[in-house]
């Protein structure tokens, strides 16, 4: 006899049992753990695209600060010139004051209002304010704090800015 003739008499037989059909329908179907772990994948494909879209956010407002920071940056060269020259600290109150004071020109796209300030004679404080970046940030201050040290002045980035967007030196 041929092998293959009693195989299908077995698959006939257990067709006919009706335990066995129940057992077939269920293999079609799709088993709860296999519906717990398809929601998983795709919460954890869900959290990542969320996790990106936040990371792009944050690097698109770092992009629009280096803007303020770099103004401020050169308003600080041109206050560490005047310190040089001058053995004091300038007092500038505006933009304007900046520019006619320092010779710096700044741009107003990012920036509302810039000062110098120094409080103490040991320090000198530069404040500028932010505008159209982003709402977190819109508003706030961003500083430059410059104290005289043997390599000339040494600058400390601080403010009302998350420190996320804050450079670091």
């Amino acid at each position: 006899m041929n092998n293959k003739g009693w195989g299908l008499v077995e698959k006939a037989k257990a067709s006919e049992e009706p335990g066995r059909i129940q057992r077939a329908d269920k293999e079609r179907g799709m088993t709860k753990i296999g519906l717990i772990v398809l929601v998983c994948v795709i919460c954890l494909v869900i959290g990542w695209f969320y996790y990106l879209i936040i990371q792009q956010e944050r690097q698109d407002i770092k992009a629009k600060m280096s803007t303020v920071t770099n103004s401020m940056a050169h308003v600080a060269s041109a206050v560490a010139a005047y310190n040089q020259d001058l053995n004091s600290w300038p007092h500038c109150d505006n933009i304007v004051a900046i520019r006619t004071s320092l010779g710096v020109s700044i741009s107003t796209e990012k920036i509302s209002s810039i000062t110098v300030t120094s409080p103490r004679a040991e320090e000198v404080i530069i404040t500028a304010t932010i505008k159209g970046i982003d709402s977190r940030i819109d508003g706030k201050n961003v500083t430059l704090t410059g104290k005289p040290s043997e390599r000339g002045i040494l600058w400390m980035w601080g403010g009302t800015v998350p420190s996320t967007y804050v450079p670091k030196k």
